[in-house]
């Protein structure tokens, strides 16, 4: 790869960084799952989520959102200007599932009635009214939800930096559903993370967007005719629904073609 060296990993991704400063993301076949615990590999898994976030970050850059995204080198390679990455993930949902509904069920978190478009029916699965955006801890051993208000009082940014990645957050994923609808796929919900660029500590888009590893893609047919939940996601591992690979590229079939 070049001259470029290797600074680290993720745990789908290895990176690397260019003699001009450029960040270069491999996208591995690894998968994990709840925290790392589970663990596997599947074959064209990285590159079909390369692919997929480029396509994907072309699109947002081409509708204003301002992203760290520089050059796609196939098969399996990102790369990206180098921006201080804020220590939260910020995660989007628009639908009562997965870890939100068991917290909510546990009565560990509070949902106000301006989400909830059917106040008599809180069920799993259900529509929210509109985005329900949460932020979660990036850095520490095991990721965990964090308020607001806990991101204020340990500097980590602003009340007015919050705000605007909750805009922008709901922005992109207004603009990827409505993408989406169209090709048959409910996006039930996504994380992003944000970065500060060095040299002006403007914050913008970065990491990846838009892949099976970090959006729950739902069959749309499946869940408005008959109610069922068929995942296009991670959920497959995560549950044992099927082989992943063969998931993935339908999805990115389905998205890119």
């Amino acid at each position: 790869m070049d001259d470029a060296k290797y600074i680290g990993r993720g745990k789908a991704k290895d990176i690397y960084r260019r003699p001009n400063g450029d960040i270069v993301f491999v996208f591995t076949d690894r998968v994990t799952a709840f925290d790392g615990i589970k663990k596997a590999e599947y074959k064209d898994k990285g590159a079909i989520c390369c692919k997929l976030s480029c396509f994907w970050f072309e699109k947002l850059q081409a509708e204003g959102i301002k992203t760290h995204f520089k050059e796609y080198v196939p098969p399996n390679m990102l790369v990206a200007e180098d921006v201080s990455i804020l220590p939260v993930e910020v995660i989007a949902r628009n639908f009562l599932y997965g870890s939100l509904w068991k917290r909510y069920k546990k009565g560990e978190v509070d949902i106000s009635s301006d989400f909830i478009a059917s106040p008599d029916e809180k069920r799993e699965g259900m529509p929210f009214a509109k985005s329900y955006v949460e932020f979660t801890t990036k850095f520490e051993k095991v990721d965990r939800p964090i308020t607001e208000e806990e991101l204020v009082e340990k500097g980590w940014m602003t009340a007015s930096e919050i705000e605007y990645l909750k805009m922008e957050t709901i922005k992109v994923g207004e603009l990827m559903s409505l993408y989406l609808s169209q090709k048959g796929i409910i996006l039930a919900d996504f994380k992003l993370e944000y970065g500060r660029c060095k040299d002006c500590g403007e914050i913008i888009l970065a990491d990846e967007v838009g892949t099976p590893d970090g959006c729950r893609f739902w069959d749309k047919e499946a869940y408005e005719r008959r109610g069922e939940i068929l995942s296009l996601d991670k959920d497959v591992f995560r549950q044992e629904k099927g082989d992943l690979s063969e998931v993935y590229r339908a999805v990115y079939k389905g998205i890119v073609d």
